[in-house]
């Protein structure tokens, strides 16, 4: 059982939403150096933000092969945070120096920042509108200018749910990793409610970290083939799945 939902079992007036498990179809090699923040695929392409002071880039991988095709280093007083598109650009997140970056999508070339203010952790695009976290248990939407729209309250039978992290959307609901968990919920943009939880044990057991800042951190959906990419800080996989309905 994950931990995420293990303390409500015991609470009989609360409704658990379904549990569900990967299925696990394949993988991919990932470079192990990379303390993945934020993962997307697009026409057959992975596109990765990597963290940490000094360590930190802008990647597009084969999502086949995991080949690296094109990679650009920050600035070593970034720390890269989450990554989404927006149109024919990429928007990347910075964790504590409140500016998102922009790249082109196909080259990488840099394009205009963004300010905004508290912590970036995870970001997620629907091409109208980002859904960004910050380590709480808010979602902030915004335009794509970056303005803030509203905030979603994210909620597990009735409680806050922390720590949200990285995003990815899909037909209309929120996937979002919640950090030291290995654990996604799938959110209801519309209330806010974790509708599902997305027990991914099996893949943190594989894949055998052997750091405990290793975690489970890296959700991306292939919309022609109904697959999630699903991968972790410093894995040495991206793991290939199915995800039922």
């Amino acid at each position: 059982m994950p931990a995420l939902i293990a303390a409500l079992v015991f609470c009989n007036s609360v409704s658990i939403p379904p549990t569900l498990k990967p299925r696990i179809i394949g993988s991919i090699p990932h470079d192990s150096a990379a303390f993945t923040q934020g993962i997307f695929f697009d026409r057959g392409k992975l596109y990765e933000s990597d963290g940490l002071y000094g360590s930190s880039r802008i990647r597009i991988l084969n999502a086949e092969t995991g080949m690296l095709i094109r990679a650009v280093p920050m600035d070593p007083h970034i720390f890269a945070e989450g990554c989404a598109r927006m149109g024919s650009s990429i928007v990347q997140l910075s964790w504590r120096e409140e500016t998102a970056f922009s790249w082109n999508l196909d080259d990488l070339s840099p394009g205009p920042a963004f300010i905004y203010s508290g912590q970036g952790w995870g970001l997620a695009s629907d091409n109208k509108f980002f859904y960004m976290s910050d380590g709480s248990d808010t979602i902030f939407v915004r335009s794509p200018a970056f303005t803030l729209e509203r905030k979603i309250p994210v909620t597990l039978a009735g409680r806050p749910v922390r720590n949200l992290n990285e995003l990815e959307l899909v037909k209309g609901k929120l996937y979002a990793n919640v950090w030291y968990s290995d654990s996604i919920v799938v959110i209801n943009t519309g209330n806010g409610k974790v509708e599902r939880i997305i027990d991914c044990t099996e893949l943190v057991r594989r894949e055998a970290a052997t750091s405990s800042d290793d975690v489970l951190n890296g959700i991306a959906y292939n919309n022609e083939t109904g697959k999630f990419y699903l991968t972790g800080k410093k894995w040495k996989n991206i793991y290939i799945v199915e995800l039922g309905r």
